[in-house]
């Protein structure tokens, strides 16, 4: 069975039920309760029917709309209502078309083609809000109740669409949790090591690969509906696998740093000293003070990487333990 995000909902019969479904839909969408219906039939309106203040803005966005039964929209149908909204007596910021039309590609191209010459002019954008866009806000958990008030007739597709919104919810979470518990895993595995080349070099990329569903928006969307403290802890773990991941790629440079030196031979017995006369050609394939020097200063800065990297590491997979609780519990 259809849920309402993929059903053509049925037009409305009336242009005044239609400006009552964007109305609603738009004073929600703007957080302006203050949005209004712009005088009424028979007066002047300068191609506005409806305006309010978006987000507590300054300027005003304005909407026209166009309910169609056998007419069209058509483009020059759209330039006159932009002329008559250009003397209109307040500052606009934005001016959207909600019509009743299905998405057409002449009158996006249009719109386009449009917004480009009014931006060399400074003056206000214009977006066109086909069918397809009002069903998709209609079918918002949000406007579950609009949903419900202009097509209470559709009952069995409103029992089903919170079930079927709160299962796909669910699954996102625990496939989110195993994702994490995976990671906890690595970081376990990667915390009972001390081996510096097993830590950098398996560990550069390895956290990265394992983000399959907080990297997908439709996801994350879902996830929102555990709320913005739940969102802001698993950035954080993300975060610290980012963390982790880099220093690991530090510690493998100066892997390669120390390497060279190591695997240089001592000059017999000793380690020849030259002062501050530079060195002869044969004494480069031997080890000398400066590469000494450089030596215990890598493996110092090493102690310094990997004691902080285990801290992260540590604190990540507190992080991630906690999280898959969370997220299980939900």
């Amino acid at each position: 069975m259809p849920i309402p995000s993929t059903t053509d909902l049925p037009k409305p019969k009336s242009w005044d039920e239609f400006e009552d479904i964007v109305w609603e839909v738009y004073t929600r969408k703007w957080q302006a309760p203050h949005a209004q219906r712009y005088g009424r039939s028979g007066q002047a309106q300068n191609g506005i029917d409806i305006y309010g203040q978006q987000n507590g803005s300054n300027n005003y966005t304005a909407i026209q709309c166009k309910r169609y039964g056998e007419n069209k929209l058509t483009i020059q149908k759209i330039a006159n209502d932009v002329t008559k909204a250009d003397s209109f007596s307040s500052l606009i910021s934005e001016y959207l078309i909600a019509t009743t039309e299905s998405r057409n590609t002449k009158l996006q191209d249009f719109i386009r083609d449009l917004n480009d010459e009014r931006k060399s002019e400074n003056k206000f954008a214009v977006h066109i809000v086909f069918w397809e866009d009002l069903c998709s806000c209609l079918a918002h958990l949000d406007n579950y109740d609009l949903l419900r008030k202009y097509y209470s007739e559709w009952e069995q597709i409103f029992a089903n669409h919170p079930r079927r919104e709160e299962e796909k919810a669910v699954s996102t979470r625990s496939l989110l949790s195993l994702d994490i518990q995976r990671d906890c895993n690595l970081l376990q595995e990667l915390l009972d090591h001390n081996n510096q080349g097993y830590l950098a070099e398996k560990w550069q990329s390895c956290l990265s690969q394992n983000r399959g569903m907080w990297h997908d928006i439709s996801s994350r969307i879902l996830l929102t509906q555990g709320g913005d403290e739940l969102m802001q802890y698993i950035q954080g773990f993300y975060e610290k696998l980012d963390s982790i991941e880099e220093k690991c790629k530090e510690l493998l440079e100066l892997k390669s740093k120390v390497q060279p030196l190591e695997a240089k031979p001592k000059y017999g017995n000793g380690i020849p000293s030259f002062g501050t006369i530079h060195p002869p050609n044969w004494a480069k394939e031997y080890v000398t003070e400066p590469d000494m020097l450089a030596l215990l200063t890598c493996k110092k800065i090493n102690s310094m990487k990997l004691k902080s990297l285990k801290e992260i590491i540590r604190a990540a997979l507190d992080s991630g333990n906690q999280l898959v609780d969370q997220l299980n519990q939900q």
